[in-house]
This record gives C-alpha cells, sequence and structure tokens, in this order.
C-alpha cells in the first residue's frame, strides 16, 4: 500500500506551545475553582459539624445533671428505706426468745393457767349476776306494807225517824 504524503500542516511549534499553554492555563484555573469550592465545602461542614457537637455535648451535659440528681433522689429514698427496714428489723423477735416461745409451746406452758383464770372469771361473773339478781328481785318483789285505812260506817238509822 502506498501511502499518499499529507498536506504541510499549519501548526508551528509556537502555535502548539501557546496551544498547550493555553490548555495548561484553562485547567490550572479550573482546579484552582475546584480546590476553592471544596475548600469551603469543607469549612462549612467542619462549621456545621462544630454546631452539632456543641448542640450534643450542650444535651449531654444537661442529661448529666438530670441523671445526678435523679441518682441523689435515688440515694435518698434507698437510706429512708433502709432507716425504714432498720426500725422494723427492730421491732422483730430474736431469735432467742423465739425459742424460749418455742420450748413454752412444746411443753404447753401456761395453756393450763390460762383455762383456770377464764373459769375463774366465768365463775365471778356468775356469781355477781346472782348477787345483783338478788338485790333487785328483792326490791323489786317484796310487798308494799299495808295500812289499815278504816272506813266509815253509816249510822243506824229507825225507821219512822226523819232524817
Amino acid at each position: 500500500m502506498i501511502t499518499e504524503p499529507k498536506p504541510p500542516s499549519s501548526w508551528t511549534p509556537e502555535i502548539v506551545r501557546d496551544h498547550l499553554a493555553a490548555i495548561i492555563e484553562a485547567n490550572d484555573k479550573r482546579y484552582e475553582d475546584r480546590f476553592a469550592a471544596s475548600k469551603d465545602a469543607i469549612l462549612s461542614a467542619l462549621n456545621a459539624q462544630e454546631k452539632a457537637v456543641n448542640a450534643a455535648l450542650a444535651a449531654s451535659e444537661k442529661a448529666v445533671l438530670v441523671a445526678e440528681t435523679n441518682a441523689e433522689k435515688w440515694r435518698d429514698n434507698a437510706n429512708e428505706w433502709r432507716g425504714a427496714m432498720t426500725d422494723r428489723e427492730s421491732k422483730f423477735a430474736m431469735r432467742l426468745e423465739l425459742d424460749a416461745l418455742k420450748e413454752r409451746i412444746d411443753k404447753q406452758e401456761g395453756g393450763s393457767k390460762g383455762m383456770r383464770d377464764v373459769w375463774g372469771w366465768i365463775a365471778a361473773a356468775i356469781a355477781a349476776a346472782i348477787a345483783i339478781g338478788t338485790f333487785v328481785g328483792k326490791e323489786r318483789f317484796t310487798p308494799a306494807p299495808q295500812i289499815y285505812i278504816p272506813t266509815p260506817v253509816p249510822a243506824p238509822t229507825m225507821k219512822g225517824s226523819p232524817p
């Protein structure tokens, strides 16, 4: 294959150099604009991030204050509850007292004495009721003393005499 010669080009080395310098300069300008735009975007993103961090920090501080307040209230309530339980436990019977009561129950101590006391109270109540009944009944059923009051008797009249 035979190739035909190409026509001579109008590009001279100075024109090529100027053309390449213009392309390089345009690319440099575009890169500088991109760099400035990304720098501005990064700065605004950092400012927004700083604001978000400050807001989160303020909210965190508020939450910590609330948590500390709640913890203090809880401690106060726990101390009050602990005091109440200590008071309640001080009123419980001791182990030795419970053992002594258990021994008395096992021996049935006090049961017969209690029954004797109950029967004594019942007998005293019956005796008191009889005494009161006798006193009240005596006054109620005793007849009142009889007083003799003579009734006037009419004088005898004679027959034939004027009244």
